[in-house]
This record gives structure tokens, sequence and C-alpha cells, in this order.
């Protein structure tokens, strides 16, 4: 008997090891993901939950039925497939429910039963958020774009339920035994994306300290820490300069640009693209840089090659982190490098941790998104068309 116990402890642990050896599961601490700049360009798109592929089907439409009252063609109806709608929903503000969501169905509709209707299935209604753009993958034409909350799209029509023969016999009046087909599905592959619409949008390099300035100002808490790429997706936060019901300004943070950001390096195309709606750029310029006047060259060099308009935004240039002592010692002569590339006088050194100049920058930055409001509604009004904005880029 221990001969035997003795065996089969042995096969037992072979095989434990075996299964260990097929089914091993390796642990990656969150510390040891590799930087975004190594990212692939499709798991940019899934980190940013920005773009979103959807196939979408509608429901078929129930079959018709032979059925006859007091020798009388009477046979009920098929019930209609469902539709499927895109909703615009302002509780919903990124793309990422769609993550693991490839595909929505609508439901067909039910088959009539000799004389009984069947029943039309229900619609399906898909929250998407505001300012998204919807594309038909296939031939990549712009179908709508869904800017405001409650705006509709019917994206696929479900199929029509298909006739009894008591009705084909009322609209024909020969043959009390026909039936026509239901109608069928309606699939299409869509793309959405959606841009994030903002006021002020902060750039810089990574580790420049857009992130503590967005959350000094406001009331978003992004990720704050001293490695670059620390911030992953777009940060919105509303600032009210003077008080509560004084006006509002909505600043976006957008972090992670790098040399080559145009051509997709880095966090790339995944951010600049949010920029282009904004009236008004902060670029930080941290001042712990060895070169600040080439990073201010280098970002702006991005922006043109990725959009000469967002190049022509309108910019304050904010030189961080002065309260280090480190920092502190070279200001001068960082401030001197700045205004030799810097194509104007909007230069302002901040500490947004400890507080210094925050205040007059966003006051400044509030008040030119002002100034320029007044000049585009003037512009607008002399010209009589949306063409005088242009002439804003230019403050």
């Amino acid at each position: 008997r221990r001969g035997m116990s003795a065996v089969y402890i042995l096969a037992v642990a072979a095989t434990l090891g075996l299964l260990a050896e097929r089914a091993t599961v390796v642990r990656v601490s969150p510390r040891s993901r590799p930087l975004c700049a190594a990212l692939p360009d499709d798991e940019l798109d899934r980190l940013f939950f920005d773009r979103a592929e959807l196939f979408v089907r509608s429901g078929a439409g129930g079959k018709g039925a032979v059925g006859f009252r007091s020798r009388k063609p009477a046979g009920g109806n098929g019930g209609a497939g469902g539709n499927v709608f895109l909703v615009c929903d302002s509780s919903v503000n990124t793309l990422g429910h769609f993550r693991g969501r490839m595909s929505v169905r609508a439901e067909p509709g039910t088959d009539a039963n000799s004389i009984e209707s069947g029943r039309a299935a229900p619609e399906v209604l898909v929250k998407v958020p505001p300012n998204c753009r919807v594309t038909d993958a296939a031939t990549d034409a712009l179908i709508k774009e869904l800017v405001n909350p409650g705006d509709r799209l019917l994206i696929a029509s479900g199929g029509a339920g298909g006739e009894g023969n008591g009705d084909v016999f009322k609209r024909t009046g020969t043959d009390s035994h026909r039936v026509t087909p239901p109608g069928g599905t309606e699939r299409r592959k869509l793309l959405l994306s959606m841009t994030l619409v903002a006021d002020v949008g902060l750039v810089g390099f990574p580790n420049a300290g857009k992130s503590t300035l967005i959350s000094a100002v406001t009331r978003a808490r992004p990720k704050v820490a001293d490695y670059p790429f620390t911030t992953l997706v777009p940060n919105l936060g509303v600032c009210e300069p003077y008080g509560a019901g004084s006006g509002q300004m909505l600043l976006l943070d957008i972090p992670g640009l790098i040399q080559g950001a145009s051509e997709g390096k880095g966090l790339g195309l995944a951010f600049l693209r949010h920029t282009e709606g904004c009236r008004l750029l902060i670029h930080l310029v941290s001042g712990e840089s060895e070169t600040p006047a080439a990073d201010f060259v280098a970002i702006n060099r991005e922006l043109e090659q990725y959009s000469p308009r967002l190049a022509g935004t309108p910019q304050v240039v904010v030189l961080s982190k002065v309260d280090l002592p480190h920092v502190a010692a070279r200001v001068p002569a960082a401030l001197e490098a700045l205004r030799a590339v810097v194509p104007h006088g909007r230069i302002l050194c901040i500490s947004a941790h400890t507080g210094l100049n925050v205040d007059q920058l966003v006051s400044r930055t509030y008040k030119l998104l002002r100034q320029q409001a007044g000049r585009q509604k003037g512009q607008l009004q002399s010209s009589g068309n949306a063409n005088g904005a242009e002439g804003l880029v230019t403050v």
C-alpha cells in the first residue's frame, strides 16, 4: 500500500508540474509598463477612448402567415425588425464604453401565427458623446456629426415584416394563399471619433507641469508625478477666474508631445487632434530644461507640421517650476533665451506648486479669450460671414 501511495503521489506531482509549465502566468507590475512612446497606434487608440470601430446590424422582419377566418384570407403580418439609433448623450464623455464591444445587433421581428400578427422588435439606442463624428468605414464618407445632447441618427433600419395572405388578398384580390417575404437586415461598419472641445489647451513636452497647473486652477485631478508620460488621457477642467458666476473657461490638458508627434511618434496624433478646437494655447516650458528655447521651437514645429491653422492659434508662453532652487538661479537666462524665439511678449514665470503668478496667468488668459471673442463678433458682423474669424489667430 505504501508503494502504491508513493507511485500515486509521484504521478500527481508530475501532472501538476506539467500543467504549471503550460499555464505559467506572468504578472507585470504597472510600473513595468513601457512608455507610451513604444506603444503601437492601435494600442494608443484604445488608450484614449476617442476612436472606436462599431459594427451595427438591424433586425430582420418577421414572416407573414397564411390563415383563414370564415374561409376568408386573414393571415397576420410579421413584426418589423428593430432599428439601430445613435443618440448623443451628455452623460457619456468618451468612447470607452465601446472597448471590447465591437458590434450592436437589433432583434428580429417575430413571425405571424396564423391570423395573429407578429410583434415588432424594440429599437436599439447606442449612446455616443457630444461632438462625435460618424464615418462609414467602407467609403470613409462622413455620415453625420452628433454635436448636441438629444441628437439622433438612424444608422440601420429594421426590415419590414412580411405580409400575411390577409393583407395580400385585400391588396390584390386574387391570390388567397400568397404572402410576401420579410425585409432583411441592414449592416454597416462605422468609425466613431470624438474631439474634446475646450477654450484653452495646455501643450508642452512631457513633465513640463501641465497636469499640476490644471489641477491648481480647476477641480480636475489628473495623475501627477516626476516622470514623463504621467498623463495618458486628456483631462478637462473648468476654471472660474473671478469666482462662481463670474464666467468660465474650459481647460484641456494635452500631454505627451515630443519631437515627431505630427508623424505619430510618442502619443502623437492621439493628442494633437484634440488641440484644433482650442481658441488659445498655454505653452509650458519646463524651467528644468537645459534648452528652453529649443523646446519651445520644437513643439511649435510639430504644431505647424500637423496643422498650419493650429500653429497660428494664439499662445501664452509659461516658464514653469521656477520655485525649485536649481531653476530659480537660471530663470533670467531662460527668459532671455525664450524672448529671442517667442514672437510676442506673452511670457510669464509661474510655479503651479506654490501658486506663484498662477492667478495672474489665469486672469490674463481669460482677458485674452474675451478679447478674441469680441474681435470675432465684430469681424463677423462687418463681413457678414464666418471668414472674418480667420484673422483672430494673430493676436
